[in-house]
Parts: C-alpha cells; sequence; structure tokens
C-alpha cells in the first residue's frame, strides 16, 4: 500500500480525534461487545424519500450519489486520493454535518474483494473496529466500520470502483442527520 493510501486508511480509522488529545483507542473488543450485533449499516436507517435530491456525478469515476438539494458538493481532486465533501450548509450552533467520499485509485491491485481488502487493511494495522460488517451498496459488496470517540461514532463503508479502486464514505453518527447520511450512502450508483 502506498504511503498515502495507508495514512488514509489510518485516517478513515481514527478520523474525528477527540478535542485535547484524548482519543478513544481502537482495541479488541471485550467478549460482550464482539457478540453484540453490528450497527446498522448504510441503508438500515428509517427511510428517507430521496426523489427529489440532487445527483452528484463522477465521470472520472462512472459513479452517482444523491444529496438533499440544500446541501453543498465540494469535489477536490490531486494527486493520489480524490476527496467529495458532500456537507449541510453551515448554521450558527449546528454541528458540521458531512459525508466524505474518498476515491484511492489502483488502491487494490491484487483484485480482492472488498471484503478481502478490508480485512488485509485491518491485519495490517492490527486494528480492530469496534463494530464491523457486510453491506451492499449501489448493487453490490461494500464493508462497514465503526469507532467512537469524542466527536461521536465515526461510520465509515468501503465498496471498490471497477476491481481496482476503493471508495469509502464517511460520516459521524448518531445525530438527527444520519438517517440523511445513511441515504446519502445507500443512493451510490456506478453508472457507464
Amino acid at each position: 500500500m502506498r504511503p498515502s493510501n495507508l495514512l488514509l486508511f489510518v485516517f478513515l480509522l481514527f478520523c474525528a480525534a477527540a478535542t485535547s488529545g484524548q482519543q478513544k483507542r481502537v482495541s479488541a473488543p471485550t467478549p460482550a461487545a464482539a457478540k453484540r450485533p453490528a450497527a446498522p449499516a448504510a441503508g438500515a436507517t428509517r427511510a428517507i424519500d430521496t426523489s427529489r435530491w440532487k445527483i452528484y456525478r463522477s465521470k472520472k469515476y462512472e459513479f452517482e450519489v444523491k444529496y438533499p438539494e440544500a446541501w453543498i458538493v465540494n469535489p477536490g481532486s490531486g494527486t493520489g486520493v480524490d476527496f467529495i465533501a458532500i456537507a449541510k450548509p453551515y448554521e450558527a450552533g449546528e454541528p458540521h454535518i458531512a459525508v466524505t467520499l474518498a476515491i484511492q485509485p489502483n488502491e487494490n491491485p491484487k483484485k480482492l474483494s472488498v471484503k478481502e481488502w478490508f480485512a488485509a487493511q485491518l491485519r495490517r494495522l492490527k486494528a480492530t473496529p469496534e463494530s464491523q460488517g457486510s453491506v451492499t451498496i449501489g448493487g453490490q459488496p461494500g464493508m462497514f466500520m465503526e469507532n467512537t470517540n469524542n466527536f461521536g461514532t465515526q461510520h465509515d463503508t468501503f465498496t471498490l470502483l471497477h476491481e481496482t479502486d476503493v471508495l469509502s464514505f464517511s460520516y459521524t453518527r448518531p445525530g438527527p442527520f444520519d438517517p440523511t447520511c445513511a441515504a446519502i450512502v445507500s443512493s451510490f450508483r456506478i453508472v457507464k
């Protein structure tokens, strides 16, 4: 794995680190936690009507994702990882709400399944998320994980784009916009 992509995966594991340097440590779950059912994955929350939502399309990576009409899309690009932030406009007194997409080109050169790729990343980092599991988004397999810190629970979902590129969706939950963020992730579709 290229250093920049390893850093991205580590960033996603420890995203939204707690203020004043205090972060909840990612460690092996206790026996009770190990038996705890995985947190709901994308799309497992209450249904949201997305029929009037706008659509963001990436011609470069051939996918689309829906987002609420009032939210803003901020695509960034450069060398390495491409980031796309889909955010609710800031309002005084409200927390920042966003779903961040990160596309890691050629991160899966061995063309592993997303489950195999995800497991390899966790082994490499010797990390054990508080919860993890399989999910289907856009009709294709994905993996999700969650870790908690002082800002809330960071939810990350991973899927493959065209076998070798890895796409991740990240947002903090729970909160009043958790169903909206989950609906954004669930709206993902590959387009040709």
